[in-house]
């Protein structure tokens, strides 16, 4: 319990300094309100050491770190893929499209497809992308009840700890502003790779037989492909490609993903910052990786006991919980509830605006910022609770991931082509209808089956439908000049 006061404690303080050192800065400049672009994208103000850490953490959370050990419990090391493809995706961030919607100074996707295809478009993309930003913030809902649950030493459950971790999840991004969000998480940033590589190290020397026990034990139950980062030949093309394809075109252009290179000071801060978070982002899958197959081989060994049942899930907290001191333990806890709380805030801020710039001003579009910011903290607070509900039947969080990533590759390659090469409606509609309608039908009949294609995962039938119909409908159809050939500025967003 000691442990836990001190998790609490480190949330609150870093959290609460860093909202206290944004208003005294606030009020010197005179600004003693909060709302519209200050409150969702920090007056886009945010430099290049802000920016990296935000953009790193903000796609940095539950996944890879419950979801990258719950993967290498049954695949092995090939689950560090997650993390390769993350690095390739904020390159993609940071040179394409992070940097397209600071240049037409949207606040929301949704708004850069209205200046690309029109209303019903933009509307029908904000349904999907709202979908699957909330399908991500379950999968962080579920992360922050594993947390707790292994904080209390089990005398939490998951489900209880999930609502916890809401709670403070909610209050925290309900009451911050991005600025606040980008400075806690260069402090959370700091804290996670200190304890991370401290745990490293120090599990090195107290494992019964250190790093190579765990080589040692796949390897003499025929199982070496645990510790290669390809797996095989099956595995990888199942996973390691499959989740390369997922996140890259999905991450790329989903609000969680863009959500803080709206708030940068210009496109040259957004170009400069993917030095600071891909390397961020992407060594810390590597950590977890080594950490589940570690727990897995001591479960097998007899060396460790979880219940068999959630053992994927929280046997390598439960490791380190068993072998590091509890200063460590309490240290790498509160990095990572700090990284999913980060992540948290930028999906609920994400949800929020979605809602509030392309739904609510529908109703009322001379929305005031006041208004706006109001709005979004009402949906963070609906979002959180429901949130809570849907994660207690905890899926699998990377397969989960990759299945609602497979979503937005349409919408990815929609405002591809509508920028660089035809704006056509009708042409966007049909690619992403026929997308969408095939994502359902290969999910929920048996079809694949029948047809003997059940191993093609999800996000590649996405991809490929995108581009064949994509293509075929684009260029047949008739359509307006691209955007950024047409010479048109967009408006820029409140």
């Amino acid at each position: 319990m000691s442990i836990f006061i001190v998790v609490l404690i480190y949330e609150i303080v870093s959290i609460g300094g860093a909202s206290l050192y944004i208003h005294h800065k606030n009020k010197q400049k005179a600004q003693h309100t909060i709302g519209g672009d200050s409150f969702v994208t920090a007056d886009r103000s945010l430099g290049t050491v802000l920016l990296g850490v935000s953009i790193a953490l903000g796609v940095l959370g539950a996944v890879h770190i419950f979801g990258i050990m719950e993967v290498s419990w049954g695949l092995g090391a090939i689950s560090i893929w997650f993390s390769i493809s993350h690095v390739i995706l904020l390159c993609v961030i940071c040179l394409a499209t992070g940097r397209w919607v600071r240049r037409l100074k949207v606040g929301t996707v949704p708004e850069l497809i209205r200046s690309i295809f029109g209303n019903r478009i933009a509307l029908v993309t904000t349904c999907v992308l709202a979908g699957q930003t909330f399908a991500i913030l379950t999968m962080e809902v579920q992360a922050l009840g594993i947390v707790f649950h292994t904080l209390t030493r089990g005398a939490v459950s998951i489900q209880v700890g999930a609502i916890l971790g809401c709670i403070i999840g909610v209050a925290y991004v309900a009451f911050a502003g991005m600025k606040e969000i980008a400075l806690v998480n260069l402090i959370n940033t700091i804290v996670m790779y200190v304890g991370i590589i401290l745990a490293t190290i120090f599990l090195s020397g107290v494992l019964p037989g250190g790093w190579y026990a765990v080589e040692s034990h796949f390897a003499s139950h025929d199982m070496s492909y645990m510790t290669n980062i390809f797996g095989n030949g099956s595995i990888f093309m199942a996973f390691g490609l499959t989740t390369v394809i997922a996140v890259v075109f999905a991450q790329s252009i989903s609000q969680m993903g863009l959500q803080t290179a709206m708030a940068a000071k210009n496109e040259k801060t957004i170009k400069r910052a993917l030095w600071i978070a891909a390397p961020i982002n992407g060594i810390f899958g590597i950590f977890t990786m080594a950490m589940g197959l570690a727990a897995r081989s001591l479960v097998e060994r007899g060396e460790l006991q979880v219940p068999m049942e959630v053992a994927p899930k929280v046997a390598g907290v439960e490791m380190l919980m068993k072998y590091m001191p509890d200063w460590l333990v309490g240290w790498l806890l509160a990095a990572f509830l700090g990284a999913i709380v980060s992540t948290f805030a930028l999906t609920t801020m994400g949800l929020g605006a979605l809602f509030a710039r392309n739904v609510y001003t529908l109703k009322n579009p001379n929305m005031t910022g006041k208004q706006e910011t109001r709005i979004i903290r009402i949906i963070i607070v609906l979002a959180g609770i429901l949130a809570c509900a849907v994660s207690s039947f905890m899926p699998a969080i990377i397969n989960g991931a990759n299945w609602v990533f497979a979503w937005l590759a349409p919408i990815f390659w929609a405002v591809i082509f509508g920028l660089f090469w035809k704006r056509s409606s009708t042409a966007a509609g049909v690619m992403l209808g026929t997308a969408w309608i095939a994502i359902m039908i290969w999910t929920y009949t048996p079809l694949p089956f029948a047809l003997g294609l059940q191993g093609i995962p999800v996000p590649y039938l996405s991809l490929g439908i995108s581009l064949i119909v994509g293509i075929i409908v684009t260029a047949i159809l008739p359509g307006q000049t691209a955007l950024f050939k047409s010479g048109v500025k967009v408006a820029e967003g409140r």
